[in-house]
């Protein structure tokens, strides 16, 4: 009887062992951080290049995560960098410029935000597109002086990169009549006559811009003369130059302009292991992500560590090591 009860005390005694290692492996195997329900990523005007690629990685996180992710319609870079810190959205969508500048506290923002971080870069071109009629006489960046000219969306990209440009035109946003409104507003506003050039900050092609070109041939793009675009890509190294071909709205001549990168932040208070499995599920997914847009279709592991102007989040930053691109 003794004999009897030692060797079942012995079975359970392994199989408590198994139980405990399955148990173990399990638990190590879970996720030790706590997942979201909800996440909200900044993008900006459904006309630009910001909203369908939102809508592309939404897609990817809620698809693969099980956590519900809208693409929130937004003013833009600036405003999506605002609404980050102060909660407002969980990711952004931004340019090179105005992470930094959130970064560091300097125009326009009014405080830093330590706290922001980057995803991943290489995420489009945000191209400086600036558009009138072919009628309107305006043939140069210093003829829209004194002009009723749409800047985009309050908090959009376009008006900083304005500021610069204007700048080296001697003049700024005070002489101009500046209008707020979203890049296919502008572009109908142009068309019916009620203004005389429109700002489009985003990726080419853009969506307002491809519109006009499909309803009216009385339109033209502005380039920057080449001393001025020299000036501006030296005084501010985050501006490269960009030619947009005739073949991107039928244009009757190619177009000199400038373009900043674009990139995905988050405050860099989130999970590292949720940021690295994020990070692992849109890159293993990034098909989808570069076929959004054709501003995304550049997009590589490659591409997302370059023109990094402030740190990256060190969920982002062990992914990126992990893969041997950093």
């Amino acid at each position: 009887m003794k004999k009897k009860l030692i060797k079942i005390t012995s079975i359970l005694l392994v199989m408590s062992l198994i139980l405990a290692g399955c148990g173990n492996s399990d638990t190590e195997n879970s996720e030790s951080y706590e997942k979201p329900k909800f996440l909200t990523i900044g993008t900006a005007g459904t006309g630009g290049a910001y909203y369908p690629i939102g809508i592309a990685m939404a897609d990817v996180i809620t698809n693969n995560m099980d956590i519900q992710t809208t693409a929130q319609v937004t003013g833009g870079a600036v405003e999506n960098n605002i609404l980050l810190q102060d909660g407002g959205v969980d990711l952004a969508i931004t340019q090179g410029p105005m992470a930094y500048a959130s970064y560091n506290g300097t125009e326009p923002y009014e405080e830093k935000n330590e706290n922001i971080s980057i995803l991943f870069s290489g995420l489009s071109q945000g191209v400086f597109q600036v558009v009138v009629k072919e009628s309107s006489g305006i043939n140069s960046m210093a003829d829209l002086k004194g002009k009723r000219v749409v800047m985009g969306p309050a908090g959009g990209g376009a008006i900083n990169v304005f500021n610069d440009v204007a700048k080296e035109y001697g003049f700024d946003i005070n002489d101009i009549q500046a209008t707020y409104i979203s890049y296919t507003e502008g572009t109908e506003a142009l068309n019916d006559g009620n203004v005389d050039a429109v700002l489009v900050q985003a990726a080419i092609p853009s969506a307002a811009i491809t519109q006009l070109a499909a309803t009216s041939k009385d339109f033209k793009l502005i380039s920057i003369e080449e001393d001025i675009l020299e000036t501006i890509t030296t005084k501010y190294p985050y501006y490269s130059e960009s030619i947009i071909g005739t073949d991107i709205y039928g244009a009757s001549e190619d177009v000199t302009t400038i373009y900043l990168s674009n990139m995905v932040v988050i405050d860099k208070t989130v999970s590292e292991e949720f940021v690295y499995n994020m990070m692992e599920i849109m890159f293993d997914n990034i098909d989808q992500i570069t076929s959004s847009h054709p501003a995304a279709s550049g997009l590589t592991l490659e591409s997302a560590v370059e023109s990094l102007p402030i740190p990256l989040h060190p969920g982002a930053e062990k992914y990126f090591k992990d893969k041997g691109v950093l």
